[in-house]
Parts: C-alpha cells; structure tokens; sequence
C-alpha cells in the first residue's frame, strides 16, 4: 500500500478509482500556492503544489493506494517530486486506519515553480474539481480554508466551463458552480475567457 497527502485534485474522491481509499487530514508546515506552472498536454497552466510555511497547517485527504496503482498516479503528478514529510506534521482526523503506512507529499518540481499568468492560467475546470472536493469533504468550512492557506491568487482563472481542458473536469452543479464562483469573488481573483 503506498499513501500520500493530498491538498487539490487528489481530494475530490470523484477524480479516485474504486480501489482508492481517502480519509480526511491535515499536514503542518507546509502551504498551497498557485506555483506550478508551464507546458502540459491540455496546455499552457497553473496548478497547485506546496511550499515550506512553518506557520501553516493545511487540510486535505489521506489517500491510500494499492502498489499496482501507484504507476497510474505517478502518472498523473509527473510533474512532482515524491517527499516523505515529517510523520509529527501528519494529523489523521478520523483516526489513523490500521495498516496504512506514513504519508508521501506530491511537491512540484522546481523547475514549473512559478506562478502562473495568462498564458499559464489556473483552469477553472480545475479549480471546479478541487473546491467541490473540500466542499465533500469539509463543508464551506472547507473551501474558506483553502482560500486562506492557498497563496498567489493573482494568476488569472481562465473559464473553461463550457469547454473544459482539464481532463479529470466533472459536471458540478449550479449550486456547486456558485459555491466556486463565491469563492473565486472572496480570494480577490480573476477570471478570463477562453
């Protein structure tokens, strides 16, 4: 079994599969940014990844895999380094379940380490899957403390929601819709058109 925090996409169990299992909890010292951007193969973006902050505690999900799965989810952080945070900044919120070994992190590599911008757009297709997937998780409570433990909110949203680029975009709902519109209005950003 091989298990990682996860702080976007990863904690929307919508975007798993059957055999995944995810539990809620929190990692100290680290914070999301709006920091990993370049080339990918549905185009130029910004996607998150974590940067060291001593003075903040982030929530996600605990997500635990079969080994014959973890090529597919390499896979899909190819981009990102695999660390081993320290196991004290680890907070399994429901209990550690038996048997699951220490979490890995997913760090973007350094050299996709800037925000981004409009040619490197945060993809609201994206953001749409991440936020529904605190919203499953964590309530609004959830999405609030994304905004606040999340940096680098100027990099442009491009709307994609009628044409989504990002490949795992699921159909919300127009409440779910608004809950991220809401959200997008709270953290002072931008969006952009296709």
């Amino acid at each position: 079994m091989f298990t990682c925090f996860g702080y976007g996409s990863l904690v929307n169990a919508a975007t798993l599969t059957a055999e995944v299992v995810a539990v809620p909890g929190k990692l100290l010292g680290w914070r999301r940014a709006w920091r990993h951007s370049g080339a990918s193969s549905y185009g130029g973006r910004c996607t998150l990844t974590v940067v060291p902050d001593p003075d903040c505690e982030i929530w996600g999900a605990i997500v635990a895999l079969p080994h014959q799965e973890r090529p597919a989810l390499d896979r899909r952080e190819a981009q990102y380094a695999v660390v081993a945070p320290a196991e004290a900044a680890v907070t399994w919120l429901a209990g550690r379940p038996a048997g699951w070994p220490d979490p890995h992190l997913y760090v973007g590599h350094e050299e996709y380490g800037r925000p981004g911008d409009a040619d490197n757009p945060i993809m609201l297709s994206y953001l749409d899957v991440v936020l529904s997937g605190f919203h499953a998780v964590y309530g609004e409570a959830g999405i609030a403390h994304f905004l606040e433990t999340t940096a680098d909110w100027q990099v442009p949203i491009l709307d994609d929601r009628t044409a989504p680029r990002y490949p795992r975009a699921l159909a919300l709902d127009e409440r779910e819709h608004a809950l991220v519109d809401e959200a997008i209005a709270a953290a002072g950003a931008t969006k952009i058109s296709l």
